[in-house]
Order: C-alpha cells, then sequence, then structure tokens
C-alpha cells in the first residue's frame, strides 16, 4: 500500500470526527518553560491567496510547523510529524497506553504504515506536504453526507490527527495537531449546492502586536512588539524587524504586568453551527491565547484569563505576570477554536 493510500484510510478514519467537536491537543497547564517543549503547532496552505487559509483539499501543497521551545539551548533537536491512522489495528498506537509511555517507538512504526498504521509526513520544525488526490472521493462523501443530513451542512470537512515529536539527547516532547480538509472550492456562501453554503474555510488567526494595555476592556496601550515584514514596519517603534517581529528597544516593566495580544479585526471570521433542523446561527471567532515564558512568576495559578477559555478579551489576555532579573522568552500562542493556529515568541532584555 503507497503512502499516499494510507493518509486517505487516516482521513476516513478522522472523518468520524468532522461532526463532532475534536480539538488539538496542547494540554499541559505549566506555563513556566524551563525544557524542550512544542507549544503550538499549525498548518498553512501555500499559494498566492492573501488569506493564510487552514483548510486545505486535495492538491493543496501545505506547510507544517512547530513552535518548539528550547530554553537550554539543547543542540541537534529533531522534529518528526507523523499521522496515526485510525481502523487499520485492533488499537490505534496513538490510543495504546504502552506505545505512548515512550512515543519515539512511533517513529520506527511509520517504515511499515500499512501494518502499524503510522504516517511519517517528513523530519523538521517546518515541512512541507502535498495533499494527495486520494483523498478527493472521501471529501466527496462529507458532501454528499451534507446534502443528505442538514444538521452535517456547517461541518463539511474531515480532520485528520497529527503527533509531532520533538527529542535530543534523551529529551522527548509530544504534541498533537488536527489537519483539516475541507473541499472549500465547492463550499461558502457562494456555492452552487446550497447544502454547501453554510460551511466557510478556515484562516489561520493571526496577532498583530503585543500591548501592556492602559484599560482592561481594550487591547490599547505601550507597544511592547508588533509583526512586521520589513523594518520600515517598525519605524514608529522604533525597531528593526527580526523573524517577522519588532525587536524591543526597551526593557520589559518590571512588577506586575498586563499582557494583551491585539488582533487583527478582518481574523473575526464568521461560522455556522447547526442543530437536528440545520444552521442555526453564525457566529464570529473570538481566537483565544495561551501564553507561555521561559522564566519569571505569575500572580497566582493559571486561570482563564491566562489560558483562553472566554470568548471575549480576557482570553487575549495575560495577567499577573512578573519578569526575571535576565533575559526571558515571551510566547502567545492563539487558537480559533477551529483548527486555525499562529503564535508570537519574543525574546525580551
Amino acid at each position: 500500500m503507497t503512502t499516499r493510500n494510507v493518509l486517505a484510510i487516516a482521513i476516513l478514519g478522522a472523518a468520524l470526527c468532522g461532526t463532532g467537536a475534536c480539538e488539538s491537543g496542547f494540554e499541559r497547564n505549566d506555563q513556566i518553560v524551563n525544557s524542550l517543549r512544542i507549544l503550538g503547532a499549525r498548518d498553512s496552505v501555500i499559494d498566492t491567496d492573501p488569506n493564510d487559509w487552514a483548510d486545505a483539499e486535495d492538491g493543496d501543497t501545505i506547510e507544517l510547523s512547530a513552535l518548539v521551545a528550547n530554553p537550554g539551548g539543547v543542540a541537534s533537536v529533531t522534529v518528526t510529524w507523523l499521522a496515526c491512522v485510525p481502523g487499520t489495528t485492533a488499537v490505534s498506537p496513538c490510543m495504546d497506553e504502552g506505545v505512548l509511555r515512550d512515543p519515539t517507538t512511533l517513529i520506527p512504526m511509520a517504515q511499515d504504515p500499512a501494518t502499524t498504521g503510522v504516517l511519517l509526513l517528513g523530519v523538521g520544525e517546518t515541512i512541507q506536504y502535498t495533499i494527495p488526490s486520494e483523498i478527493k472521493p472521501l471529501l466527496d462523501a462529507v458532501i454528499a453526507r451534507a446534502d443528505q443530513n442538514v444538521n452535517a451542512e456547517c461541518a463539511v470537512y474531515l480532520e485528520v490527527p497529527l503527533v509531532i515529536i520533538a527529542q535530543s539527547d534523551g529529551q522527548v516532547f509530544t504534541a498533537t495537531k488536527n489537519l483539516r480538509l475541507s473541499p472549500w472550492s465547492q463550499t461558502g456562501p457562494g456555492a452552487t449546492d446550497p447544502a454547501l453554503q453554510h460551511y466557510i474555510r478556515n484562516a489561520n488567526p493571526t496577532i498583530d502586536q503585543l500591548v501592556l494595555p492602559d484599560n482592561p476592556s481594550v487591547c490599547t496601550g505601550p507597544v511592547l512588539t508588533k509583526a512586521c515584514a520589513a523594518d520600515l514596519d517598525c519605524a514608529d517603534v522604533p525597531s528593526t524587524c527580526s523573524n517577522g517581529w519588532c525587536v524591543p528597544t526597551g526593557p520589559f516593566p518590571d512588577g506586575h504586568q498586563v499582557v494583551c495580544g491585539d488582533v487583527p479585526p478582518a481574523d473575526a471570521e464568521s461560522y455556522w453551527t447547526c442543530g437536528l433542523d440545520g444552521p442555526l446561527y453564525n457566529p464570529v471567532e473570538r481566537p483565544s491565547i495561551t501564553w507561555y515564558m521561559t522564566a519569571g512568576a505569575l500572580a497566582g495559578v493559571a486561570s482563564a484569563n491566562n489560558n483562553g477559555g472566554d470568548a471575549d478579551l480576557a482570553s487575549r489576555t495575560f495577567t499577573g505576570f512578573t519578569r526575571p532579573a535576565g533575559p526571558f522568552t515571551l510566547y502567545g500562542v492563539i487558537r480559533d477554536g477551529r483548527d486555525g493556529e499562529a503564535w508570537v515568541a519574543q525574546d525580551f532584555q
């Protein structure tokens, strides 16, 4: 069986997630990062469209990237991307407690995906992968499901679970990510098939800037850093552009601080939810941010305000953080609840 056909089987099994609320897994709640960690993972369709699409269909080439925190500067970190194929074995390796005691055992399993149900997508913090044409019949089946069931008109997609493993010198950290596939070229408000008009293709969210808000009800105030494409974008900071962010020119302030991630208004995508009688209403996304740092102190236990949860400004605001005495890195990982993801990772002095 070819790798492409194995992925098609994987997607068929993942179709069982299409009508549910499957979540990507980054469940660890410890915000102080003092060892090798994977804090985020995202997929982005590679094309000339200005939108950063997370939804892909057959033929699309996607970029898969992981946010790997490595505060100790561990050398030679290897990041491996795997898809676990449901239905090829009695117990999926990704759900086998014995296997998961050492997740690296999934890697050699990928040498025989037809037998083990484990598929290797690539190695590297950033890789590219082209969605094979074999998945088109499965996307056609999702379309047929929407045509036959009004409650499926809002879920015209498949979710393929990915496993990401970072390892070096005996350190191993594993995380999961859902890759969402949809027949996006046939869906949306302009679709000729009425049953497909209520699924809107998802784009990845973004963070415009990190702010020290002067009012808890709005994300405005002194700018810590902002997204950039060139030095010219940082002229008002003033600063230079490095790795997509303006390099902070001043020290992070002392004392308890509140940090807010500012999200562009255009990122407020709408989407439809369905009930037994079909589409009900189309709420607007309110992306939430999970915050991490390599050092510092927290005022108390992590709360919803630190780790998302509520669909409001509080889910993008980090409260009660005090900087350490020396340099540190602050991470903000934004998720839209529909498998879209992005982040900022900024060093402060």
